[in-house]
């Protein structure tokens, strides 16, 4: 019995492990946007298998990271550097490659019920009233 208890907190141990070394990663999940006439309109950061992944028109690659707020795209020898707001939050990221300083903005995501979500609903609501007077 000791011995599947002593297992049993080893195993719980380890899964927070492993989820405590993912959970800083997500702060730099999301989609940034780059000002227009950039060579890239944006990219957007996902999370796979404890790995940052940057996706944009060009494709996906993993990128590495080399220390708390940079990491390296192999693919086309450059530097990813996160930044960080006042509230120590991710607000934007800057590709550094082949002597151009690439910025994008990180967008925030909608909460639920907020003023994008109530325009939707009014949309609808438009279009219904059309269509009932029709």
């Amino acid at each position: 019995m000791k011995k599947v208890l002593f297992l049993a907190v080893l195993c719980m141990s380890a899964i927070f492990t492993v989820s405590a070394q993912e959970s800083p990663l997500k702060a730099y999940v999301g989609k940034y946007v780059f000002a227009a006439g950039s060579p890239v309109a944006e990219v957007t950061i996902t999370l796979e298998d404890s790995s940052l992944m940057i996706n944009s028109a060009m494709g996906s690659t993993a990128i590495e990271k080399k220390s708390v707020d940079t990491f390296y795209l192999a693919q086309y020898d450059a530097s990813v550097i996160f930044k960080r707001g006042a509230d120590k939050s991710v607000t934007e990221v800057a590709i550094i490659v082949q002597g151009m300083e690439l910025v994008g903005k990180k967008e925030t995501a909608a909460a639920p019920g907020s003023s994008n979500e109530l325009k939707k609903e009014e949309l609808y609501e438009i279009i219904w009233a059309e269509k009932q007077n029709q």
